[in-house]
C-alpha cells in the first residue's frame, strides 16, 4: 500500500512536471508570435512614416536614399539615449524600496541630461540635412513633428466628438 502511495505521487508529480513544461512551450511559443507580430507592426509603421515623409518633405528618390538611413541612424540614437536614461532611473528605484527614501534629485538630474541629450542629437540631425534636403524641406522637417501631433489631436477630438454625438443620440431615442 506504501509503494503505492509513492508510486501514485512520483506518478502525479511526472505528469505535473509535464504538464508545466508543456505550458511553458506554448507561453514561449506565444510570446514570439507577439514579438513577430510588434516587429511586424514596427516595420508596417516605419514604411507608413516613410512614405508620409516622402510626401510631405517632396523628396526625390535620391534624397530618400540618403536622408532615411541618416534618420534611422538619428532614431537609434535616441533610442540609445533614452535607453540609459530608464536604466539609471531603474538603478535608482532599485536602491529605493520604499517610495519615500526615493532620491528624486538624481533623477531629476538624469532626466535633464537625457533632454540635453536629445537635443543635441536633433540638433546634429538637422545641420547633418543640409547636405540632403533643401531649405524649405528641412524647415518643413523641424515642424514635421507639431504638425503631426496637432493633426492627430484633431482627429481624436473629431473621434471624441461623433462618439459623444452618437450616445446623444441614444439617449434621445430613449426618453
Amino acid at each position: 500500500m506504501k509503494q503505492l502511495l509513492i508510486l501514485s505521487i512520483f506518478l502525479t508529480s511526472v505528469f505535473a512536471q509535464g504538464q508545466m513544461q508543456r505550458k511553458n512551450a506554448e507561453d514561449m511559443e506565444k510570446m514570439e508570435m507577439r514579438k513577430k507580430r510588434m516587429e511586424q507592426l514596427q516595420d508596417q509603421k516605419e514604411s507608413t512614416m516613410i512614405g508620409i515623409q516622402t510626401n510631405y518633405l517632396d523628396l526625390s528618390p535620391e534624397q530618400a536614399q540618403q536622408f532615411f538611413p541618416m534618420q534611422k541612424e538619428y532614431k537609434d540614437l535616441v533610442r540609445e539615449a533614452q535607453k540609459q536614461y530608464r536604466e539609471k532611473v531603474s538603478k535608482l528605484r532599485s536602491k529605493a524600496k520604499d517610495v519615500s527614501k526615493f532620491d528624486v534629485d538624481t533623477a531629476i538630474k538624469y532626466q535633464l541630461e537625457m533632454k540635453e541629450e536629445l537635443a543635441k542629437l536633433e540638433s546634429d540631425f538637422l545641420k547633418n540635412t543640409t547636405s540632403v534636403l533643401s531649405n524649405e524641406q528641412r524647415t518643413r522637417l523641424v515642424f514635421q513633428e507639431e504638425r503631426i501631433k496637432f493633426e492627430a489631436s484633431k482627429r481624436a477630438a473629431n473621434r471624441t466628438s461623433e462618439i459623444s454625438k452618437r450616445n446623444f443620440d441614444r439617449k434621445k431615442k430613449l426618453r
